[in-house]
């Protein structure tokens, strides 16, 4: 190995990712002899030209200006041959490094002899990145870039895997093979992308390795140097790479159905638990998704620097076990994914062991569906806080919406308590340290049942949908031989109103009404629609798209009016908060928290909860009749006034106080090697996420009665099933 090492980063532009780049580089301390050479690739800010001037002139490092604009190519072209008997290591201007990263990426080259580029872990590295493979990446919340890159070293030491190709943000090249091979090769890549995955293929192609080392980190914010025509620049680079190495793409896919470096990182995300920098928070969920996962995700987002948040919840890979699991919404956003950062457990002393090893500060229970009621003591064996967070019913009765067996509600004057259900969760309530419910409706109906609790009204979305003024609300003008258009949101069940809507639809085909009715969503069943009824159906939507959709009908005079057709009464309603955005009049039932939230808001109107069609198709001929001016409907402005109570919490500012963690929860940077060796031994078997045989049983049953259960032929058969004990037999088969 040479003595000197040339470490070149070209420079386009990115002034501030310049500057943190080139403070890094200097704040790092290694043992290697290395030159620092930066080359200014006529930059087009005269501020970059200006900073590399002056912090040459200071003699930091050694600079090349070139007079035009060359590329990313010919620039570390000309930055490699300036010494042609160095090793050189090339470094993106968005990049960080820390610690004595140059050490260990140089000493994994010469590991062997034949090792051609060295590449470490990034944020953003496509096959090298952390934490997700082949995703770009933020750092984790509870690891600083220091600590992470330190966790790399400790947990991987010396460890590196061969790669198809290296990855130019960093990546270290011995002068042996450029003697061999040459250099990038410009004329085919211009400006830049591909270049480095040639060289890569050409270097296997004369018997040399890539290598990927396991034990570094280096941050790489990514794209930024060399301009935003980087994606165009990508596929014809792509289309070039595979002209010259035909079998690029397989071996890159090869390597990753493989993934080599997967033990690798699972071990870096162990290590990170125990020795992050922020304690760490267990949400204790269900894992279907819904309103109780977006509600997790927007939490851990309002408090990511107070605390690190970890899910427990019924694993669905492994059937009858619970997953201790980082916090990953599936692409849709409508449930949970078990990441590969998971550890399963099945008893209580397993998940004691575990969480015995780590720093946390307290549990949040959300939901204890499908969860053994042994995980309600694991707090108090910890001696530890928590709170309790209502986003429906299930605490008060098993089927989350106060129901009936024949999903009725009938309960809205006085509760029908039934404490042989409720004592199971009065601890669980009554000593928490607080339970937090989104709605003065939702908190009203708990108190019946759990007066002792320390119950707060803390709304979702830190209760700007509260705030009416700043939503323009759109009105409704008089129907003149026009349609009104009513649209309804969700997937609709029979407590969730899909029989009304279905039998609204249906009176109005019958009188001959021009009152349209469109589902953004779907029914438990098979619905009338047209030309039988008035009733269309868009199908399924996803959260993030909601906004858009309504906005697209409100252009096309498609919406006058959203109605809430729920039987029950919801504790919040997201779907409400998505149609006071889009500025639209609504109408909803006058129970739970649709009153309170739509207090004081213009064209908005609850009707009583237990309306039948008759009536329903009443109120939207008289709008269509007289518009937002209805005499009928302005009976039905809400009189329900939240509470001062809402506003006395923010998350974002008073979730620690709420939780009240022990004193004596510390991080440190300083990494316990002992420790760390011992929780790695325990911990790894744990993340295994292959179900035994008796549970990839239990799961196909499980399917096969869904299956079954879908059929038309058994449709009504299963009607008649009561729901409790439908849920029994999915309990058994998920046990």
């Amino acid at each position: 190995m040479n003595n000197l090492i040339d470490v070149i980063i070209p420079v386009y532009r990115g002034l501030q990712d310049v500057i943190d780049c080139l403070d890094s580089v200097k704040s790092s301390f290694n043992q290697s002899q290395y030159e620092l050479i930066v080359i200014d690739d006529c930059s087009p800010d005269p501020a970059v030209s200006a900073l590399l001037q002056e912090r040459f002139n200071q003699g930091e490092f050694t600079l090349l200006v070139n007079q035009e604009n060359l590329g990313f190519v010919a620039t570390v072209n000309r930055g490699m041959q300036l010494h042609p008997e160095r090793d050189v290591l090339l470094l993106n201007s968005d990049t960080l490094v820390v610690n004595d990263w140059l050490d260990r990426i140089a000493n994994a080259a010469y590991t062997a002899p034949n090792i051609a580029t060295v590449t470490p872990f990034s944020n953003n590295a496509t096959i090298c990145s952390y934490p997700k493979f082949c995703q770009d990446n933020n750092l984790p919340s509870n690891t600083s870039l220091k600590s992470l890159d330190a966790l790399c070293a400790a947990t991987n030491a010396g460890d590196a895997v061969d790669v198809p190709t290296g990855v130019g943000f960093c990546m270290y090249i011995r002068r042996a093979i450029l003697d061999k091979i040459g250099y990038f090769d410009v004329e085919t890549f211009g400006k830049g992308y591909g270049e480095e995955n040639d060289f890569c293929q050409r270097a296997i192609q004369a018997g040399w390795v890539n290598r990927f080392a396991l034990d570094v980190f280096v941050q790489h914010t990514g794209n930024v140097s060399f301009g935003d025509e980087h994606n165009e620049l990508k596929h014809t680079a792509l289309a070039k790479l595979l002209e010259h190495h035909p079998h690029y793409e397989y071996e890159v896919q090869q390597h990753i159905a493989q993934d080599p470096a997967h033990q690798a990182r699972i071990k870096i995300w162990l290590a990170s638990l125990i020795q992050g920098e922020l304690p760490i928070v267990v949400h204790v969920t269900h894992n279907r998704g819904g309103g109780t996962l977006r509600f997790i995700n927007e939490l851990s987002e309002d408090i990511r620097t107070q605390c690190f948040p970890l899910m427990l919840m019924p694993s669905i890979k492994k059937p009858g076990q619970l997953v201790l699991t980082q916090l990953t919404p599936s692409e849709d956003g409508l449930s949970s994914e078990e990441s590969d950062y998971s550890l399963y457990v099945a008893e209580a002393e397993t998940l004691l062991a575990i969480l015995k090893y780590i720093p946390v500060a307290g549990f949040h229970f959300h939901h204890m569906l499908d969860i053994p009621h042994w995980v309600m003591s694991v707090p108090k064996q910890l001696t530890l806080p928590w709170l309790v967070s209502l986003h429906d019913y299930y605490y008060i009765c098993d089927s989350i919406s106060l129901t009936n067996e024949a999903g009725e509600f009938s309960q809205a004057e006085r509760l029908n308590i039934d404490e042989s259900w409720t004592q199971s969760f009065s601890s669980l309530l009554q000593e928490a340290k607080a339970c937090i419910a989104p709605s003065d409706s939702c908190k009203a109906f708990y108190q019946q049942a759990f007066p002792s609790a320390n119950l707060v009204t803390i709304y979702h979305e830190q209760g700007r949908y509260l705030k009416h003024d700043q939503f323009k609300v759109s009105g409704i003008e008089p129907k003149r031989n026009q349609p009104l258009h009513v649209v309804v949101i969700g997937a609709l069940g029979k407590i969730k109103g899909a029989d009304l809507l279905e039998e609204s639809a249906l009176l109005c085909a019958q009188k001959n009404l021009d009152i349209q009715f469109n589902l953004i969503g779907y029914a438990y069943r098979d619905l009338v629609t047209t030309p039988k009824s008035t009733l269309t159906m868009s199908g399924r939507y996803y959260d993030h798209e909601l906004l858009d959709r309504l906005a697209s009908l409100k252009q096309a005079g498609k919406v006058d009016v959203i109605w809430f057709t729920s039987r029950c009464p919801e504790t919040y309603s997201y779907t409400l908060s998505s149609a006071i955005d889009a500025g639209l009049p609504i109408i909803a039932p006058n129970i739970g928290a649709f009153p309170e939230r739509l207090f004081g808001r213009c064209n908005s109107w609850v009707i009583p909860w237990d309306a039948d069609a008759e009536f329903v198709v009443k109120q939207f001929f008289d709008l269509a009749t007289y518009g937002d001016s209805s005499p009928a409907l302005s009976n039905f402005t809400s009189k329900t006034v939240p509470s001062n109570a809402c506003n006395a919490y923010q998350y974002s500012t008073d979730y620690w106080s709420l939780l009240e963690p022990k004193a004596g929860i510390s991080q440190t940077t300083d990494i316990d090697k002992t420790q760390l060796t011992e929780w790695l031994a325990f911990a790894l078997p744990h993340t295994s996420d292959a179900p035994s045989v008796n549970q990839a049983t239990r799961k196909r049953l499980l399917t096969i009665l869904y299956y079954l259960r879908g059929l038309p032929v058994l449709r009504q058969l299963v009607k008649r099933i009561p729901l409790s004990f439908q849920r029994r037999v999915r309990n058994f088969f998920t046990r």
